[in-house]
């Protein structure tokens, strides 16, 4: 089996329940699952830009990137987050390699505002289009635990910020692997009266984005949950991080908490 688990929000944030997941992570592994770990960073980048005196400014959910927020972007998800990770992994007797989509050009993006459907203005944020595989099942193949940041690389062998929904999904699809889970600071999707909806589809979630309730950040989420069904991922799940024992609960078959993405209609 190979899994990509995406790392976002509180769990970033804090240290114990980090330590939770990544052993957790470590467990998932020891049951023979091959995995990929993708995180962001979004609230330390924040803080950064706060202290630098730069503004944080975001459309509908992606960060705008100038060039001076791509550097920050740059030593806070490549630089701090990573290699945070990378160590406690290390702590945990797990080896793993520290990334993102420049190194080997791993993850290739175009530039947002080129493509349909992407409001212009956001300047250096890539949306991801191509993965080296072979790249993946090598380091897969060798033991490692590849820890991919949400940054990636242009065509014109730019850095761009990437949406770290967006990479874990294309991380996932591109290769191969047969479930998707996002571990987030909320309780999944939630319903019109803020009930967590423990399955949807593809229909579902066209009909609570009509309606407005998934917006903001959920809007690029659900995107990337529906992207990674397209291409064959079979199961996508969003799921409180913070909740106990959530990834042994998924190990194990007793998971109640969050919400499963399928394809059925």
């Amino acid at each position: 089996m190979r899994i990509t688990v995406k790392l976002g929000g509180s769990i970033l944030e804090d240290a114990a329940v980090r330590t939770s997941i990544l052993r957790q992570v470590a467990e998932l592994r020891g049951c023979g699952a091959e995995t990929i770990l993708v995180h962001g960073g979004g609230k330390r980048l924040s803080r950064l830009l706060t202290q630098l005196g730069l503004s944080s400014r975001f459309i509908d959910g992606l960060r705008v990137t100038d060039s001076e927020t791509l550097r920050a972007a740059l030593m806070v998800l490549a630089g701090e987050v990573n290699k945070t990770l990378v160590l406690q992994l290390a702590g945990l007797g797990i080896s793993a390699l520290g990334m993102c989509g420049c190194d080997n050009m791993a993850v290739r993006c175009a530039r947002a505002s080129e493509l349909p459907g992407y409001p212009s203005g956001l300047g250096f944020v890539g949306k991801p289009t191509a993965v080296n595989r072979a790249f993946f099942d090598m380091l897969l193949d060798a033991g490692l635990l590849p820890v991919v940041a949400s940054i990636a690389a242009g065509d014109d062998f730019q850095a761009y910020n990437v949406n770290a929904d967006q990479m874990a999904s294309i991380c996932a699809w591109a290769t191969g692997c047969d479930t998707l889970i996002y571990l987030t600071d909320v309780a999944g999707v939630l319903d019109s009266g803020g009930a967590v909806l423990p399955r949807i589809n593809k229909a579902d979630i066209e009909r609570l984005r009509s309606t407005g309730i998934i917006a903001g950040g959920m809007l690029p989420k659900t995107d990337s949950c529906l992207e990674a069904l397209a291409h064959g991922v079979g199961s996508v799940y969003i799921l409180p991080g913070t909740a106990s024992d959530v990834m042994r609960k998924f190990i194990n078959g007793t998971l109640t908490e969050g919400t499963l993405i399928h394809a059925a209609a």
